[in-house]
């Protein structure tokens, strides 16, 4: 199986700062922006988000939230770089730190090998505090946050 990165699926939409104090204020945005760019019910996504977070929070630590969802006959994953403006101090994280960087993962349901492999992709990538520290000042830059994640 060929390794997959996640960076091949991001695009200048892909990149969103937001403006949020809370985690459900953040994850409304991310709900949003993800239904648009992949075509699905608010709803759903909303849905199928807090369920999974219900189960086990999806704060990993280092500043970063990793929230995913699969969605039926999805044709490519859809993946959303929120960008915080201020830290989420309620995400639940793992070391307790206020999470900063939010990856935000909808893919088709019926490619789990290629589903895990995204998310290997971006935690190996992502648990890194030079780079969401690198992410962070260039908040303003989407284009330099997409260069930074697809090299």
């Amino acid at each position: 199986m060929e390794k997959i990165s996640f960076g091949k699926f991001l695009t200048k939409d892909s990149i969103v700062v937001l403006h949020a104090e809370d985690k459900k204020t953040a994850f409304d945005q991310l709900v949003a922006k993800v239904s648009d760019l992949a075509h699905l019910d608010r709803d759903v996504v909303a849905r199928l988000v807090w369920k999974r977070e219900n189960m086990m929070p999806t704060g990993v630590g280092h500043g970063l939230g990793m929230p995913h969802i699969r969605v039926e006959r999805m044709d490519n994953p859809v993946i959303i770089i929120g960008v915080c403006a201020n830290e989420i101090a309620d995400y639940e994280t793992q070391d307790g730190e206020p999470v900063r960087v939010i990856v935000f993962i909808a893919a088709d349901d019926a490619k789990q090998e290629d589903y895990l492999g995204l998310l290997s992709s971006v935690s190996g990538k992502m648990r890194n505090s030079e780079l969401i520290a690198e992410i962070l000042e260039n908040i303003t830059k989407p284009a330099q946050i997409l260069k930074l994640l697809q090299d």
